[in-house]
């Protein structure tokens, strides 16, 4: 095992999916990347459900907000604390831990712009016993982002190439990109959905977690009437960079004319709506990328990765090709987010640096 002096730090992601909490260690040397261990922990079902209700109904007391706060936080908590034990690490070994927190609301766009991240930094530091460094996301409005996707600079220091333009893929609930210009330029945006929409219908009315490589929605036929409907949204008329979140892509966004349809028929419908919306965003860019490198859950949907490789007609390559769990990336990207803040080492947003995230000391 590392020793302290070997700069381990703990990343811990649960992303708009809200299937569960990953967590990794990760070893970071300079420029050095090193993935020693990565699980994923199931929330609790009542935590879980209760979770998917705040996001696709979007209403929540305050008193009911800081109870499901202190309730994830309690989660994030946990499952660090049955990762070190599970990977016989020593706390006296870590540094600190990048929280992600969940998130329950996205507006970056408001008036007073703000998003919610639930999971309290200070019972997550209490179990753990550790530094945490959290809330990356409001840090990044205030410096005149989006608050997602935060991870394209990351991106850029395990993927970029010299002389070659790549485009980091993650599909999760959301799906999102970063796109790589050599080793010095890189951008991220929101595409649209990811899993979000095919998922709350296989939730919602299937009583399925989600459609298994696709293999519902394979056998259907893509209603153009309601696909048009739901390409016809506003959101998908923005430029890049944009970012999007379930307030927008949730369950009532489905028209309710394609819910009178057979599953097959909704959940082909659906995947191609997540196709359509990777592949425009691909295409769009100036200079069309070498290479595309996926990352996220939503990689296991075989019959959506094939939609979006039909669509875009550009090669892809699962991040695992380049040495890198796909499903570890986004917890990757919030160790090192979390080095980057105890080190205080700005982050670039957009034509600005500043510092992401806030310091939760341990009082042990």
């Amino acid at each position: 095992m590392k020793t302290s002096l070997d700069k381990i730090f703990i990343g811990t992601m649960s992303g708009t999916s809200h299937d569960g909490i990953d967590v990794c260690a990760l070893h970071i040397n300079k420029k050095k990347f090193e993935l020693l261990k990565f699980n994923s922990y199931k929330y609790p079902d009542k935590l879980r459900k209760d979770i998917s209700n705040v996001i696709q109904n979007q209403k929540l007391s305050l008193n009911k907000y800081f109870e499901i706060d202190k309730k994830i936080g309690f989660a994030f908590g946990e499952s660090i604390n049955k990762f070190l034990v599970k990977n016989y690490m020593k706390k006296n070994e870590i540094v600190a831990i990048g929280l992600s927190g969940q998130t329950l609301f996205h507006a970056p766009k408001n008036k007073y712009p703000f998003s919610i991240q639930a999971g309290d930094p200070k019972i997550v530091s209490m179990l753990s016993g550790l530094d945490v460094v959290s809330d990356f996301r409001n840090d990044h409005i205030e410096l005149g982002g989006e608050g997602a996707p935060l991870v394209p600079e990351f991106h850029q220091n395990i993927f970029a190439r010299r002389k070659s333009s790549l485009v980091v893929l993650n599909i999760g609930g959301i799906s999102n990109f970063t796109f790589l210009d050599g080793k010095e330029s890189f951008y991220g945006s929101d595409c649209g959905p990811g899993n979000a929409l095919m998922d709350a219908y296989c939730q919602n009315f299937l009583n399925l977690p989600f459609d298994k490589n696709g293999e519902l929605a394979k056998n259907g036929k893509v209603h153009s009437h309601s696909l048009n409907k739901m390409l016809d949204h506003q959101f998908f008329k923005k430029r890049h960079p944009k970012s999007t979140g379930k307030e927008v892509f949730n369950i009532k966004f489905i028209p309710k004319q394609l819910l009178k349809k057979s599953s097959y028929d909704i959940l082909a419908t659906l995947t191609e709506l997540t196709a359509i919306c990777i592949a425009k965003s691909l295409k769009s860019q100036k200079k069309l990328p070498n290479e595309v490198i996926l990352c996220g859950g939503g990689i296991k949907n075989k019959f959506l990765v094939n939609s979006i490789q039909r669509l875009s007609k550009i090669s892809l390559a699962s991040s695992s090709e380049f040495g890198f769990n796909p499903q570890a990336i986004e917890a990757m990207a919030f160790a090192w987010m979390a080095r980057q803040r105890i080190y205080n080492n700005p982050l670039c947003v957009k034509d600005k640096k500043g510092l992401l995230g806030k310091i939760t000391r341990s009082k042990q």
